[in-house]
């Protein structure tokens, strides 16, 4: 197995990840797509030999680091890209972690609300965005029963994660 290293750029994108690779690698939290493209610079130099996957959201103003990644596939609200000549990889959620998880939670007919969420965005977004949404227990519940009852979007991270994991 490769060297891999995963950097999502929120506590919810990182509970997420680390409910697709179930541990399987180490998933390192920054705060914001600034900073995830700083750490995949920075692994230019410092982690030559590891394949670095950062996870955003799809922001209108990204880092010119990002310019160059190419676009591999799109498909149930994931876009997956990859930095020409070096082992960089990028999976952007499409609009948001929030938005990502209403239209998982209508693909499988989960309702939020059994979790002690809602499907209004605004407060979505407010509850999504506390330092501790990654050890909410209702949130990790939510992710896993999304994930055992194969939302799509979470089947695709799964097979694009794993393609990476096990190359």
């Amino acid at each position: 197995m490769p060297n891999i290293r995963m950097i999502p750029e929120c506590y919810a994108d990182t509970a997420l990840v680390k409910v697709i690779v179930n541990e399987r690698k180490p998933v390192d939290h920054v705060f914001g797509i600034p900073n995830v493209a700083n750490e995949m610079k920075q692994g230019l130099v410092n982690q030559p030999d590891f394949i670095l996957v950062g996870f955003v959201d799809n922001d209108k103003r990204t880092p010119s680091y990002f310019d160059d990644f190419v676009t591999i596939t799109v498909e149930n609200k994931v876009i997956f890209k990859k930095k020409r000549f070096v082992e960089h990889y990028l999976l952007v959620i499409d609009k948001a972690i929030e938005t990502f998880l209403i239209w998982n939670a209508q693909q499988v007919d989960i309702n939020l609300a059994e979790y002690g969420f809602t499907s209004n965005l605004k407060r979505l977004c407010q509850l999504m965005k506390r330092t501790t949404i990654g050890s909410d227990p209702n949130y990790l519940q939510l992710l896993s029963d999304l994930h055992t009852r194969q939302a799509p979007g979470f089947q695709t991270l799964e097979r694009i994660l794993n393609d990476l994991i096990t190359t």
